[in-house]
């Protein structure tokens, strides 16, 4: 068993595709598939369950996987830690962040932060959706993640760090424009836009309105990726929208009115694995973040 092997077993489980896995590693499939046989000969384990083209990885091999991911992920740091002692360079620091935080409050804090550390510290950001932050995390791709999440896993330290509000959305000469706050009753009547369900963000509306005890169910369209998308067509319609206070809505004319829900927030928090190998520098980040916070 070599490195080599077990880079190749990680690109082929996260792909399940000897075809992509080989244009990815640039190798040919033959070798890959070479290279497998004699891993699960070696380890006297069962890996892959071939479907037709496609390859899935057995119960044995999802778990072999995160143990393989989370070994390479410290190698790699630590080798590249080592070498940017040797060579006086700064680490770098991979942070996925979603689209909405990253150009506001995250520079301020980060910029503090390599100015404290001078050439010790420089961030690589990544603009990604919650649930890109999320699996970058897990498998070791961001350092540190900055996303809206409801819920909180064992292994990971996190900090709350925003809080947006959500609220409904009119066009300027829409009949609720004139007011200010509106309930989810109020939107018995309307075509109601928002959050498609696949996202974090629009489970949390879908757990929202299902909780909302409304005496009929509202007419709801959720299909929609972000606040963009929804912003465009109640501008351009007199559908309302239900969605998260940022600042995509700064681009479009439309009325914000305060919703009154029980869960009227979208906590964004920051979060790292709690064995990443930056850790103590990670730790010293979140004193940074939580001293800008208070």
């Amino acid at each position: 068993m070599n490195l080599n092997q077990l880079r190749y077993f990680v690109c082929i489980g996260q792909l399940e595709n000897y075809t992509q896995a080989a244009a990815r590693l640039r190798v040919s499939q033959p070798s890959l598939s070479k290279a497998m046989a004699r891993l699960e000969e070696e380890l006297q384990l069962v890996l892959f369950r071939k479907q037709g083209r496609h390859v899935t990885l057995t119960a044995t091999g999802q778990q072999l996987l995160k143990v393989v991911t989370q070994s390479l992920h410290g190698l790699d740091t630590g080798i590249a830690d080592l070498q940017a002692q040797q060579a006086h360079q700064p680490i770098t620091l991979r942070v996925g962040c979603i689209p909405t935080v990253i150009g506001i409050y995250l520079p301020r804090v980060l910029h503090q932060f390599e100015v404290q550390r001078t050439g010790q510290v420089r961030f690589e950001l990544h603009s990604v959706p919650s649930e890109a932050v999320q699996q970058g995390l897990q498998a070791g791709t961001y350092d540190l993640g900055i996303a809206a999440t409801d819920k909180h896993h064992s292994g990971y330290h996190d900090l709350p760090l925003l809080k947006q509000a959500f609220i409904v959305i009119v066009a300027p000469n829409h009949p609720l424009a004139q007011r200010t706050t509106v309930t989810l009753a109020d939107l018995a009547s309307q075509h109601v836009l928002t959050y498609d369900p696949q996202l974090l963000i629009g489970q949390k509306v879908q757990r929202i309105l299902a909780e909302a005890d409304l005496p009929h169910p509202l007419d709801v369209t959720a299909v929609y990726p972000d606040e963009l998308s929804i912003a465009g067509m109640v501008q351009a319609s007199q559908d309302v929208g239900l969605v998260a206070d940022t600042l995509y809505l700064a681009a479009f004319d439309v009325k914000k009115l305060a919703v009154t829900i029980p869960a009227d927030l979208r906590v964004i928090s920051a979060s790292y694995r709690t064995d990443n190998p930056h850790r103590e520098v990670l730790r010293d980040l979140f004193t940074l973040f939580q001293q800008s916070t208070q």
